[in-house]
C-alpha cells in the first residue's frame, strides 16, 4: 500500500505550480534614480507623482490648475512646446448627460520624417474629488514625463510623437473626447495609441484592452514589450462590459492602439489614500517599460498598415506570451471536442461509460458547481452582515478582501471535493471524469461562439485533459494506487493550473467582496473538474472503477476556510494607513428652507452617527424629486446658501413647441458641479444642445426616470443651453449645485486618522436644491 504521502504528492505538485503561476504575474523590478539616462527609472518618475498626486484635483479645481501649470513647466523644461487646448465636451449615456470645460495639454516630440503619421501616447491628470491620484491616473501622467526625458536622450525617432495629457476622465472622458470630436484628423495624424490607467495602486500593468483588427498592433507590442502580460480573454471581456477609459473615444474613431492599468491595490482606488506613499514602484516600472519600449518601437516602424486580422494572445507562464491567429481557435475547438468524443467512445467500449452516466457525469458537475456558487453567497452575505463597515468601500474591496477570498474559494472546494468523494460512492471515476470534461466542452463552444479570442482558456485544458483521461484509459490502475500514467496525467494537469489559477486570481482582484466575485467560482469548478483525472486519488484510494471516499480533502480545505475567516476577522479594524472609508454630504433644499444631512450608507457607522442620531432610511422627494430608491437622512441646521441661478435669453415658439436659450449660473464661486433635470415628464424635452452639441430627444421613459445634465467646472459667469420642449406650456426645471467640503460652520467633528471620505461626486460635499419655473 502506497503511503497516504504519495496519494497528496501530485494535488501539491499542483498546488505549488499554481502558486508560483500567480506569482510570476508581477511587474518587474523598479530602477533606481541612477539607471542609465536613456531607461525608464521608477524613482525619478516617482518625483512628478509626488506634486502630481500631492492633494485631490478634479476638473475645474485650482488644484487641478497647479497640476496643469506643473505638467506645461515640465514639458517646456524638457525641451517641448506645449498647447493648452481650452474646450468643452458632451457625454451622454442613458439619462445622464455630462458636460464640462476641459484643459487638455498637447506636446508633439519631432521625428525625423514630419508629416507622417505620429504615436500618440496618452494619460489624464485630473482626479476624482477625494483621492489625490497617484495611481489613478498620476502613475500614467509621471511615465509620460519620464519616458520623454529619456527619449530626450538619444536621437530622434522616425515618427512624431504627440503626448497628451487630458482633462475631465473622471466625470465621463471629456478631454478624450474633446480631442476625438475631429476623427478625419486623426486619423491622418495618428498611427497608433497607447492609453496608460490604473484601477488601483499595485500589481502588473495589464494589457487589457486593444483595438479591433489586432493582428498587427499585437505581433509588434509582443516583438517590444520587454515584460508582455495581456490577454485577448481581457480584450474579449471588456470589449462585452460597459466600461470606458479615454482609449474608448479614440478606438470608437477607428484608431488602433492599446490600453494598459494596473488593478491591484483595488481598495485605493479613487480614495483619499491614494497616494504617492502608496503607489506601487514596481507597477510605475511596468507602466514605464511598455511606455519607452513602445514609443520607441512604433516610432521607428512603418505605421502606413496597423490592421491585421484578430489574434488570439496569452501569457501561460509570467510574461511568455504566445499568440497566433484568433480563426485557429475554430479548428482547435472543433479537433479538441472530437477528441474528447473519441475518447469518450473508447471509455463506452471498454464498457466503463455510457451516453446516459455520461449525461449523469455532465449534470454532477452542474450539480457541484450550484452547490459551490449557493454556498459562496451565503458566505458573503454573512460576512457583509457580520462586517457591514465593508460595504462602504468602493466595489466593496475592503483591505483584507484576500482573506475572505481565500476562505470562499477554500469553501467551494471543499464542497467540491466532499461532493465528489460522495458521488464515487454511486457513479463510476470514468464517469465523473467524462462528465465534467464534457460539460468544458461545451463552456469552450459557448466562448467560440461569443468571444473567440478568448477560446484558449478552455481549449488547451481541455486538450490536455482529455489525453490524460485517455492515459487513464489505456491502462487501469491496481486498487490503492495511483492510476497509470499517472506522471503523465500530472503534467498534462499542468495547463489547466497555468492558464487558469491567474485568471481565477485578477478575478478576485477586480471583484473584491461583490457578488460578482463568485464568478471565481465558477471557474475553480472548471479547473477541479479539469484536474479530476489527476486528484481523484486524493479523493480517496482510487482504482479503475471506484473511488472510495475520503475526508482527509475537504476537511483540510475546510481547515483553510475557517483560517481565512479568522484572519479577516482579526484584521477587520481600519489604521491610519488602511482608513475606513465615510459617506456624508449636506444638501439644502432652498424651495422649503430645509437641510438634511445625507449618507449614502444603508445604516450610520461610528463616525456618521455623531450626526445622524434618528437617520430614516427611505426616499427623500424634496431633493429628489425622481429617486425612488432609499436614502439615509437626517434634518440639519439650514444655512443661507445661495441657490444656482436660471436666466432666459431667448423664448420662442417653433412648430408648436417651446425653445429656450438659458444662461445658468453656480450662484457662487467654487462649485464643482451643476445639476439641472425636469422637475417631472410634463417638461418632456425634445432635444437639447449643450456644448455646441446637440442631445437627440429624451424619451418620455428617460424623462421618468430622472434626466439629468451635469455641468463640471462651470464658469462663474454662466453656462449657456438650449433646449425645445414637446409642449408650449410652463417649464419647471430643478437646478442642484455641488461643492467640495461640508460647511465648516456647523462644527462638525473632526475624522479620527484612520477615517476618511469615501470616494463619490456626493461624498463631502455640501449641495443646494432649487426649482425654477420658466
Amino acid at each position: 500500500m502506497p503511503s497516504s504521502f504519495s496519494r497528496w504528492l501530485p494535488l501539491l505538485g499542483l498546488f505549488l505550480f499554481g502558486a508560483l503561476a500567480i506569482y510570476l504575474v508581477k511587474p518587474p523590478r523598479p530602477l533606481p534614480a541612477d539607471a542609465p539616462a536613456g531607461e525608464f527609472s521608477a524613482y525619478r518618475a516617482q518625483r512628478d507623482v509626488a506634486v502630481v498626486a500631492r492633494q485631490p484635483h478634479p476638473i475645474g479645481s485650482p488644484a487641478n490648475a497647479q497640476v496643469r501649470d506643473y505638467l506645461l513647466h515640465r514639458l517646456r523644461e524638457l525641451g517641448l512646446a506645449p498647447t493648452l487646448l481650452d474646450t468643452s465636451a458632451l457625454a451622454a449615456s442613458g439619462s445622464e448627460i455630462n458636460t464640462g470645460r476641459v484643459q487638455n495639454i498637447v506636446a508633439r516630440l519631432p521625428g525625423r520624417q514630419p508629416g507622417g503619421k505620429a504615436v500618440l501616447v496618452l494619460a489624464h491628470y485630473d482626479s476624482q474629488p477625494q483621492a489625490p491620484g497617484a495611481g489613478d491616473d498620476g502613475a500614467g501622467v509621471a511615465a509620460m514625463l519620464e519616458t520623454l526625458r529619456a527619449l530626450r536622450t538619444g536621437p530622434p525617432l522616425a515618427h512624431d510623437v504627440i503626448w497628451l495629457f487630458t482633462d475631465g476622465e473622471e466625470v465621463g472622458l471629456l478631454g478624450a473626447r474633446a480631442y476625438a470630436a475631429d476623427t478625419a484628423r486623426l486619423r491622418r495624424e495618428v498611427g497608433v495609441v497607447l492609453n496608460f490607467e490604473g484601477r488601483g495602486n499595485a500589481g502588473p500593468s495589464l494589457t487589457f484592452e486593444v483595438s479591433a483588427q489586432n493582428g498587427w498592433v499585437i505581433s509588434e507590442y509582443a516583438r517590444a514589450a520587454p515584460v508582455p502580460i495581456a490577454s485577448s480573454l481581457f480584450y474579449e471581456a471588456y470589449r462585452h462590459l460597459p466600461n470606458d477609459t479615454d482609449f474608448t473615444p479614440l478606438r470608437q474613431a477607428g484608431l488602433t492602439g492599446l490600453n494598459f492599468a494596473f488593478v491591484d491595490g483595488f481598495p485605493f482606488y479613487h480614495s483619499p489614500a491614494d497616494t504617492p506613499a502608496h503607489l506601487d514602484l514596481g507597477s510605475l516600472q511596468h507602466h514605464g517599460s511598455y511606455m519607452l519600449s513602445l514609443v520607441r518601437h512604433f516610432g521607428t516602424i512603418s505605421l502606413a498598415q496597423t490592421k491585421a486580422p484578430d489574434y488570439t494572445f496569452f501569457n501561460p507562464l509570467g510574461s511568455w506570451l504566445v499568440r497566433y491567429p484568433a480563426a485557429w481557435n475554430l479548428p482547435l475547438t472543433l479537433g479538441t471536442s472530437t477528441l474528447l468524443l473519441l475518447v469518450a467512445a473508447l471509455a463506452a467500449q471498454r464498457r466503463r461509460l455510457s451516453a446516459a452516466s455520461l449525461l449523469g457525469g455532465a449534470l454532477a458537475l452542474v450539480g457541484g458547481l450550484a452547490l459551490v456558487l449557493l454556498a459562496g453567497w451565503g458566505l458573503l452575505a454573512l460576512v457583509a452582515a457580520l462586517y457591514p463597515a465593508y460595504g462602504a468601500f468602493y466595489g466593496k474591496a475592503a483591505y483584507n478582501a484576500l482573506a475572505y477570498q481565500v476562505a470562499l474559494l477554500a469553501l467551494g472546494t471543499s464542497l467540491f471535493a466532499g461532493y465528489y468523494g460522495w458521488l464515487s460512492r454511486h457513479l463510476r471515476p470514468d464517469t465523473l471524469v467524462g462528465g465534467a470534461l464534457l460539460v468544458v466542452a461545451l463552456l469552450l463552444g459557448l466562448l467560440q461562439w461569443q468571444a473567440v479570442s478568448s477560446a484558449f482558456l478552455l481549449a488547451f485544458p481541455l486538450l490536455a485533459a482529455t489525453l490524460a483521461w485517455a492515459l487513464r484509459l489505456r491502462q487501469a490502475a491496481a486498487p490503492g494506487r495511483l492510476p497509470a500514467g499517472g506522471v503523465g496525467s500530472w503534467l498534462l494537469a499542468l495547463p489547466a493550473v497555468a492558464l487558469l489559477a491567474p485568471t481565477l486570481y485578477l478575478l478576485l482582484i477586480i471583484f473584491a467582496l461583490t457578488p460578482l466575485v463568485l464568478i471565481s467560482l465558477v471557474f475553480l469548478a472548471v479547473l477541479l473538474g479539469l484536474l479530476l483525472p489527476s486528484i481523484l486519488p486524493v479523493l480517496g484510494k482510487a482504482g479503475a472503477t471506484t473511488v472510495r471516499f475520503s475526508w482527509q480533502l475537504p476537511g483540510l480545505a475546510l481547515g483553510v476556510t475557517l483560517i481565512g475567516l479568522a484572519v479577516g476577522h482579526a484584521t477587520r479594524l481600519p489604521t491610519s494607513d488602511q482608513p475606513q472609508q465615510t459617506h456624508l454630504f449636506y444638501a439644502l433644499d432652498a424651495d422649503h428652507g430645509q437641510a438634511y444631512w445625507l449618507s449614502a450608507a444603508p445604516r450610520p457607522d461610528a463616525w456618521t452617527r455623531l450626526l445622524l442620531t434618528q437617520p430614516q432610511y427611505q426616499p427623500l422627494p424634496a431633493l429628489f424629486p425622481k429617486q425612488t430608491t432609499s436614502v439615509l437622512h437626517q434634518a440639519a441646521p439650514a444655512l443661507a446658501l445661495p441657490p444656482a441661478t436660471l436666466s432666459v435669453l431667448a423664448d420662442t415658439t417653433v412648430g408648436g413647441h417651446r425653445r429656450l436659450r438659458l444662461l445658468l449660473r453656480p450662484g457662487r464661486p467654487g462649485v464643482l458641479a451643476l445639476r439641472l433635470s425636469p422637475a417631472d415628464a410634463s417638461g418632456q424635452l425634445r432635444w437639447l444642445r449643450v456644448a455646441g452639441q446637440q442631445v437627440p430627444a429624451l424619451v418620455p421613459r428617460t424623462v421618468a426616470s430622472g434626466a439629468n445634465i451635469n455641468f463640471f467646472a462651470p464658469r462663474l459667469g454662466g453656462e449657456v443651453l438650449e433646449l425645445e420642449t414637446a409642449a408650449p406650456g410652463p417649464l419647471q426645471l430643478v437646478v442642484t449645485t455641488r461643492s467640495l467640503g461640508l460647511p465648516p460652520v456647523l462644527g462638525l467633528p473632526p475624522l479620527p486618522a484612520s477615517v476618511v471620505p469615501a470616494p463619490g461626486y456626493n461624498s463631502f460635499t455640501t449641495q443646494v436644491k432649487k426649482t425654477i419655473q420658466l
